[in-house]
């Protein structure tokens, strides 16, 4: 019966969590409900193409760094897939801004593509809203933004760049992660046919693209 359509599949029940963790929450400096965010993320992740554990965790990336949901709670009802991109995707909030911030883009660097192509998703639909608050109020949408423009293209720059860097990295190793070469694991080491994993699946370079040119777009003057 859950097969054919009668019941709710697992994003519409995240949809539904979503809603009700982000529920009284709007975006800086707006009368626009948090909620909107995550679920244009889980749409742009969609129309990339992605499974559906990427599109999941996109639409709950926010819950466990701004609501009281925990990441237990999302292993037990989304599995370990989702709970390890929502982790990825989370930042310390005990944190000052620019220590938290550096955190997670050098944790970017060696993070699964899954997180890097949620945190693509994320920051691009970031600074699509920015761009467009941007044409109808001009400078004065830094005022909503830590540290104003400077800041905020630092940020946005750094974690454009860890991306470009984790990506570089997958492709030198063939889209692999690395194997342990130390000798004491050697005894417990898998068959021949068993020591290189699964290819990782690569970070969506549709969505990689799309964050460039809005970087560049919004930090670089192509706006002006």
């Amino acid at each position: 019966m859950t097969q054919n359509g009668t019941r709710k599949n697992q994003i519409e029940e995240a949809i539904e969590i979503a809603a009700e963790a982000h529920h009284g929450q709007y975006r800086k400096g707006t009368h626009t409900p948090y909620i909107t965010h995550p679920y244009a993320v889980g749409l742009i992740l969609m129309e990339a193409g992605c499974t559906d554990a990427v599109i999941i965790a996109g639409i709950l990336h926010d819950t466990v760094e701004d609501t009281d949901l925990t990441l237990d709670f999302i292993r037990e009802r989304f599995g370990d897939a989702v709970a390890n991109i929502v982790d990825g995707c989370s930042e310390d909030k005990a944190l000052r801004w620019r220590a938290r911030k550096t955190e997670r883009i050098e944790a970017l660097k060696t993070a699964s593509p899954e997180v890097c192509t949620v945190t693509c998703a994320d920051k691009l639909h970031n600074l699509r809203t920015i761009i467009s608050e941007y044409d109808d109020i001009g400078d004065s949408v830094w005022d909503r933004f830590h540290g104003g423009v400077e800041d905020q293209a630092w940020y946005y720059r750094s974690i454009l760049s860890a991306i470009a860097e984790r990506e570089s990295t997958l492709q030198r190793n063939g889209g692999h992660a690395k194997v342990s070469t130390d000798a004491n694991d050697a005894a417990q080491r898998a068959p021949d046919d068993q020591k290189t994993p699964a290819p990782l699946d690569p970070i969506n370079r549709q969505l990689f693209r799309q964050f460039q040119q809005a970087v560049t777009y919004l930090f670089e003057g192509d706006h002006e």
